[in-house]
């Protein structure tokens, strides 16, 4: 069975109701390893897509509850410094934060990165194992 009958399957499942016959009539059309091994790429990547669309609309949530948020409360003196530092350098890692504010050790920082990063004001950029901090 080609890849394009294998869509025209999987449309079919789609539209057809739940319910065992349809299920039975189904697997009898599919029975040949191929159009499996094919039906499941193609599921594999529709999951992918629908993946990355709950995750944009995932972020787009964060991003709203951020925007209430901002509204609501105001940042702490550090939490302003971080930001304008963010602006300054493009990108910042705990480092970075700590050297600036005067930390003894990065978990300080690295907490209010995090607190920044929930709340939507940054967001993460991994570079090898180190992790970097930009405006959202």
């Amino acid at each position: 069975m080609a890849e394009h009958d294998v869509m025209d399957t999987l449309r079919s499942m789609l539209q057809l109701k739940e319910d065992v016959e349809d299920l039975k009539a189904i697997a009898q059309q599919v029975k040949d390893p191929v159009t499996l091994g094919l039906l499941i790429a193609v599921l594999v990547e529709e999951r992918k897509k629908t993946n990355r669309l709950l995750e944009m609309i995932l972020d787009e949530i964060r991003r709203l509850r951020v925007q209430e948020e901002k509204e609501v409360t105001d940042l702490s003196e550090a939490d302003e410094k971080i930001i304008q530092l963010v602006q300054e350098m493009g990108m910042v890692s705990a480092e970075d934060v700590r050297k600036a504010l005067g930390y003894k050790g990065l978990n300080g920082a690295s907490a209010r990165l995090n607190n920044l990063y929930k709340m939507g004001i940054l967001k993460k950029v991994r570079k090898g194992r180190k992790v970097y901090f930009t405006l959202a």
